[in-house]
């Protein structure tokens, strides 16, 4: 009785090359594939620098988007080239864990942006990459860098006494909209919370005439972007 061993079962279901890496995959392809796809992410690299509106640039996230494309690229060469191979990496990356915090939402789009230009690199879709990148790198840009000229603001001010109609006087008079949040009252002073819209234009004034009551003690101007301004 013949022995069937298990290369002789790879050959009967016609995979007998499915442990060798296919012969199409050379160092040209390879250096092609890794050049268009550090093209590309440098580009997504840029675009996540030039809209970053959070309070503290992360250099090193920034340099992990271009590493992981990369690695993604390599990555999908194999798998597109040995289907063994390929079902091995998705063992392997299943017992992986990655934790790391993500501050801001649109980190994680950031992140998926730069796996799928890998993934799309590492097939040699040269055209999708770019096109796919220059699309999606000009919405987030004209997202991010949109004029906006009515932005909302928490307004933090001490005063002296219990009284604060000349501050909601100067409110009225140089905000879009504005309503009081919170109005506390201790020991001869209040602090009112104020939740207001102004034209950046006239931010400086209205800080301005808020300095110039008697009664203010303290000021502290707090977009919704983590931005803080004190006076």
């Amino acid at each position: 009785m013949e022995r069937i061993t298990f290369q002789k079962l790879l050959d009967s279901l016609g995979l007998e090359g499915a442990f060798k890496i296919n012969q199409e995959l050379n160092i040209w392809m390879i250096l092609i594939n890794l050049a268009v796809a550090f093209a590309v992410v440098m580009f997504i690299y840029f675009i996540y620098k030039a809209t970053f509106t959070g309070v503290l640039y992360s250099k090193n996230f920034n340099i992990t988007l271009v590493v992981v494309s990369l690695v993604t690229t390599s990555a999908v060469i194999i798998i597109s080239s040995n289907i063994i191979l390929a079902l091995g990496m998705v063992g392997a990356l299943s017992i992986v864990r990655f934790r790391m915090a993500v501050k801001d939402p649109k980190d994680i789009g950031f992140l998926f942006w730069a796996i799928t230009n890998g993934i799309i690199c590492g097939i040699s879709a040269y055209g999708l990459a770019v096109v796919s990148s220059l699309f999606i790198g000009l919405i987030v840009f004209a997202l991010s860098k949109k004029i906006r000229i009515l932005e909302p603001y928490l307004l933090i001010v001490n005063l002296k006494g219990t009284s604060s109609s000349s501050l909601e006087d100067v409110l009225s008079k140089n905000t879009i909209t504005y309503k009081i949040r919170s109005r506390v009252a201790e020991a001869g002073s209040t602090q009112v919370i104020t939740e207001m819209r102004v034209r950046k234009d006239k931010l400086s004034i209205l800080l301005e005439k808020i300095r110039d009551l008697g009664e203010v003690t303290y000021t502290k101007l707090v977009s919704y972007e983590g931005d803080l301004e004190e006076a």
